[in-house]
């Protein structure tokens, strides 16, 4: 964890979690497809042709659907390696990723952030950028 990213916890968490779920969901998509593929080769080989059809259209739908979900996995999981190395560079360096800050002058702030209209029309800049 490194100091300058306070919300890396709960960053980290919820993209575990999304990983879990999208490996759960690739599992159940396999699974499905196998099994309307096995009926369908079983229905087709009892004679029963429309449907053994039919099923077996969806066990390759499933199984097109597993191949981009695996896909996403692995490429969710390269980024956050390498975003993870990024940051162990930053750290080793001692350059940390800092937000971009307003300029020195105290501006009043509301207590959502926002500047009031009063305090900006009393800057000179302001005016001149609405006078044009």
């Amino acid at each position: 964890m490194h100091p300058f990213d306070e919300t890396y916890l709960a960053r980290r968490e919820k993209q575990i979690k999304e990983l879990i779920e999208l490996r759960a969901m690739t599992w159940a998509c396999l699974v499905t497809g196998a099994a309307l593929g096995a009926a369908g080769i079983a229905l087709l080989s009892s004679g029963s042709g429309t449907a053994g059809t039919i099923l077996l259209v969806f066990a390759v739908l499933f199984g097109m659907a597993t191949i981009f979900m695996t896909a996403s996995y692995f490429a969710q999981k390269a980024t956050d390696r390498a975003i993870q190395k990024e940051y162990e560079l930053l750290a080793l360096y001692g350059l940390a990723p800092e937000k971009a800050k307003r300029s020195d002058r105290d501006v009043p702030q509301t207590d959502d952030g926002e500047i009031p209209l009063d305090s900006l029309a009393a800057e000179p800049g302001h005016r001149r950028a609405q006078d044009e």
